[in-house]
């Protein structure tokens, strides 16, 4: 289905993003480093407190579907799931279904964030990875496993083991650099720095020098990949590598 193009912010190219309601940090900053020409839209799915795959399940459920539903009436060119976690405890399995689904439903390029961190290694050539995040022990061991199970080699980690969705935002950037210095292994290729309520982005830039090797981030790797499936080619500079030069 050809789309419609219209005058204003949007002339190049419109993207889509769903989120958990308790998500803070994925919509202003992408509204602020996009390209001239391309918007961001974002739908809201309502999230229990909790961080757990029951909620998680539930959320994807009861309001995945109307969230979508929101965002193709507005003739995006992309529409991206934007939430790791919701992949992470259901499996590679299911968000290859997730994708299809969004694509076949509404006639539009689809991605999801940990899909959009899977490409994103593969356009950085990075097969062995360290993976951390903010999500408690039970998320992040399923993280460990959805990435290995996605083909990629997981050595090291670590977590900040927050369960509470709206204050997985809260992290501060020296605590998110402390995390990601912690959980690199030396033998990674690349750092990977999962949840999209998470102010991840603020710190590539300094990870990617410390460590010496490419920093991978839901914010960034979802944008990124969005960007791309609607054309937009752009290299944006202070988020790393992945923005700057892929």
């Amino acid at each position: 289905m050809s789309k419609r193009f219209l005058n204003g912010d949007g002339w190049r190219a419109r993207i889509g993003i769903v989120v958990p309601s308790v998500n803070t940090v994925m919509e202003p900053w992408a509204a602020r480093v996009v390209p001239d020409g391309v918007s961001v839209h974002f739908s809201r799915m309502f999230m229990a407190p909790d961080t757990t795959a029951e909620t998680l399940c539930e959320m994807d459920r009861t309001e995945g579907k109307a969230a979508l539903r929101q965002l193709s009436s507005i003739h995006p060119h992309v529409i991206a799931y934007g939430c790791t976690a919701s992949s992470i405890v259901q499996g590679v399995n299911y968000d290859a279904h997730l994708r299809g689904e969004i694509a076949d439903d509404f006639s539009v390029s689809a991605t999801t964030a940990a899909y959009a961190i899977v490409s994103a290694a593969e356009a950085l050539g990075a097969k062995t990875v360290s993976v951390v995040s903010p999500y408690p022990a039970e998320v992040d061991e399923m993280e460990h496993r959805y990435f290995g199970e996605a083909g990629l080699n997981v050595v090291g980690g670590a977590f900040l083991g927050i369960s509470d969705g709206f204050a997985l935002a809260e992290p501060e950037p020296g605590a998110l650099f402390e995390l990601g210095m912690k959980g690199c292994d030396p033998k990674a290729e690349a750092l990977i720095i999962s949840c999209l309520n998470t102010r991840s982005h603020t710190v590539i830039a300094a990870l990617e020098q410390a460590l010496g090797k490419p920093v991978i981030t839901s914010t960034q790797a979802t944008l990124w990949h969005a960007l791309r499936l609607a054309g937009v080619n752009d290299a944006i500079a202070g988020y790393g590598c992945l923005l700057e030069r892929h």
